[in-house]
């Protein structure tokens, strides 16, 4: 859900971006207008959509990992001296974990 507003956040914040996006912009007042609106849109569009598809692809790749990592099984020391295997996720501050 916050994918999108922080992916476009990085992508304006590093100036050429900022730039294009704001040439891009300007083109939308007939005042300021210098050529064919395609010609600035359409490479902006490419670069934000490369960006974006990169950073979703990283970002559900980091998701896959963190999820087979959370559900990883521990074996976990109870108050009683039993042992039971848990997830990564449900391991609490003052658990005893056995190492491997």
């Amino acid at each position: 859900m916050t994918f999108l507003p922080k992916a476009l956040y990085n992508e304006f914040s590093f100036f050429m971006n900022f730039f294009f996006l704001s040439v891009c912009v300007s083109q939308f007042f007939p005042p300021l207008k210098v050529g064919m609106l395609w010609t600035y849109v359409t490479p902006l569009s490419f670069v934000l959509i490369v960006s974006l598809g990169k950073e979703a692809s990283d970002d559900f790749g980091r998701w896959m990992r963190d999820r087979g990592i959370n559900n990883k099984k521990y074996e976990k020391m109870g108050v009683n001296g039993t042992i039971s295997k848990i997830s990564c996720s449900s391991i609490s501050v003052g658990d005893i974990v056995k190492v491997h």
